[in-house]
């Protein structure tokens, strides 16, 4: 047997198995060697049996020249007829037409990794493109964030000094307000002595001269008190305020920010201008102007802002001021005032603004709620009062809130 392996040969030994399984169908049958009987309904020839039936073959040379004739090269390859044929020499020949082939295949195979070389040396100069712009921008990134972080400490700066500010000025509006309650008692008891005196003396020359003068000195301070305690109230919510803002900008720099608490709404609070305080009169003139809904808080706003008035005057002066108001900014205004028992409750309903008392057993504070609740939870609407509870509740609901100080300044 020849040194050519079996497996260059397998063309030629399929092509011998399933010409002897024809053969059987012929009259008479074409004689073939019986070691080639167990392979005849064989689809493919295993590798272990290429050597056994090249054997059989190689054994019976009438068999093999009979084949011979009939492999063409659509069903039998160059090394296969070769060793059909038999002729001397034919393992040479067979010898060539495998080492060129072996050739043929490595070229190929070097082709192919030459080109699978190719493509990953493209991607990976695209990679490192990809790297060296992702730097750069993360580069760009780092620079803008310290510039950030540059102005966050800046603003934390002058924030604690405006805090500073602030805090001596609280000081000083304590100081006054004490001083001016200080000046109304002792204009009360002056007053009440000179009423005391007046009705017991006998003298008529004038006894109301000084009892006008105490009435008005007694007037004035209660004034000052009155002021004194609406700039209390201001200078707190700006203190409030800016401590909140502090607080926020150390978080910012120093501490990863919290989670932040999910709303009981998909409404979405107006969006504030950047360094406005929520508290001041810019932002209840920004969110006032956006043409949401606003809903007052209406004893809360009136009783600060005309405290020496009666509660009707003060109902009254808050609707006027309001109508005034919504005709002025075409806004939507709803004033919620409590108990419906009250004169003028039940009075017509105005054409500029809507005014609601609160019925018996609910306050003015749950019909706010309730009122921010029915909105439709895509509008935005916009609270006005200083009450802690309801201020906590509607900002659950998507509100922005304004405080009485600041409406009452844009009034």
């Amino acid at each position: 047997m020849s040194a050519i392996e079996h497996r260059h040969l397998r063309s030629a030994v399929e092509y011998a198995v399933l010409i002897a399984a024809e053969g059987q169908k012929r009259r008479p049958p074409l004689a073939f060697p019986k070691e080639l009987k167990p392979f005849l309904g064989s689809a493919r020839i295993a590798g272990t049996s290429l050597g056994r039936i090249r054997r059989a073959v190689e054994a019976d040379p009438a068999f093999r020249q009979a084949i011979a004739a009939g492999a063409v090269p659509e069903l039998v390859d160059e090394v296969g007829r070769l060793w059909l044929d038999g002729r001397s020499g034919w393992e040479t020949d067979a010898a060539s037409i495998i080492a060129a082939r072996v050739d043929e295949v490595a070229t190929t195979d070097l082709r192919r990794d030459l080109k699978r070389a190719e493509k990953r040396r493209h991607a990976a100069e695209q990679a490192t493109a990809r790297v060296q712009v992702e730097v750069l921008r993360l580069e760009e990134a780092l620079t803008e964030q310290a510039s950030t972080l540059d102005g966050v400490r800046a603003d934390l700066a002058k924030a604690e000094e405006t805090l500073a500010e602030v805090r001596l000025q609280l000081i000083d509006s304590r100081n006054e307000a004490r001083h001016a309650r200080d000046r109304e008692a002792s204009a009360r008891a002056r007053a009440d002595e000179l009423a005391a005196q007046t009705a017991d003396s006998r003298d008529v020359r004038d006894p109301g001269t000084e009892l006008s003068a105490a009435q008005q000195l007694v007037s004035a301070d209660r004034s000052a008190v009155v002021r004194s305690e609406r700039r209390l109230a201001e200078i707190v919510d700006v203190s409030r305020e800016f401590a909140e803002r502090i607080e926020s900008l150390v978080r910012d720099d120093r501490e990863p920010r919290p989670p932040r608490e999910v709303a009981r709404s998909r409404r979405r609070a107006l969006p504030m201008p950047g360094g406005m305080i929520s508290t001041s009169a810019a932002a209840a003139k920004h969110l006032v102007a956006q043409g949401a809904p606003i809903l007052v808080d209406g004893y809360n706003v009136a009783k600060l802002a005309w405290p020496d008035r009666s509660l009707e005057q003060q109902r009254e002066t808050l609707i006027s001021r309001c109508e005034n108001f919504a005709r002025r900014v075409g806004a939507s205004v709803t004033i919620v005032f409590d108990g419906d028992s009250i004169p003028g409750a039940h009075a017509a309903v105005r054409r500029t603004i809507r005014v609601v008392y609160s019925p018996a057993g609910t306050t003015a504070d749950d019909v706010i709620r309730a009122e921010v609740e029915d909105l439709d939870e895509n509008r935005p609407v916009v609270v006005v009062t200083n009450d802690r509870e309801i201020v906590a509740d509607v900002k659950a609901n998507g509100a922005n809130v304004v405080s009485s100080n600041a409406f009452i300044a844009v009034l």
